[in-house]
């Protein structure tokens, strides 16, 4: 853990189920997802039976065909639900950011101890970030996007860039939020080859 990650975290440890997978979910987003595996299906219906969250978390390979959960995750709270017999498609929020202090598997469920990150400072957007605000009134509507910080505007376009899943773990990261604007202005930048 950096010295970054560090000075962000809140002290308690709490201990949540994860949901390993190829993608990474940011604070404040939405991110619907299908569910058909037994374990994460038994997963979602204890947290909406006792109303918890779960950690996503963006798994990469250890090198010997296992996979393994970045150190850094968000906690998912569901929103809405719906599916037919055996698929229950979900649709998440994200919550906070953790960092992962050890984690096991029990049974077939990974199993996490997390300290959860502090909130970020809520800072207006700058007068640079104009192109940014177009996109997030396409993405969200005019009223939606007026008034937004550049915290929440920042999760909002991360979670919505053509970005690889590498590249969202690395804006995950950041910690501050006028910084995560400049990065994702860049990367859009990078891809439109301006």
């Amino acid at each position: 853990m950096n010295t970054r990650e560090r000075n962000s975290i809140v002290t308690d440890t709490h201990t949540i189920p994860l949901f390993l997978l190829r993608t990474v979910l940011f604070p404040k987003a939405l991110v619907g997802l299908r569910v058909f595996e037994p374990r994460y299906l038994d997963m979602v219906s204890s947290s909406l039976r006792h109303d918890h969250g779960f950690g996503i978390c963006l798994t990469h390979s250890r090198g010997d065909g296992h996979a393994e959960p970045e150190r850094v995750g968000t906690l998912a709270r569901i929103v809405d639900w719906g599916g037919e017999p055996g698929v229950l498609e979900i649709q998440v929020e994200g919550q906070r950011r953790f960092s992962i202090q050890d984690w096991h598997y029990e049974g077939a469920l990974a199993m996490a101890s997390v300290h959860y990150w502090a909130e970020e400072p809520v800072v207006p957007m700058r007068r640079e970030d104009d192109t940014l605000r177009a996109i997030l009134k396409e993405l969200l509507g005019e009223e939606a996007a007026r008034d937004l910080d550049a915290s929440t505007a920042g999760m909002v376009l991360a979670q919505a860039l053509p970005a690889s899943p590498e590249e969202k773990q690395d804006l995950l990261l950041l910690q501050d939020p006028l910084e995560r604007l400049q990065r994702i202005h860049h990367l859009l930048q990078r891809r439109s080859g301006a």
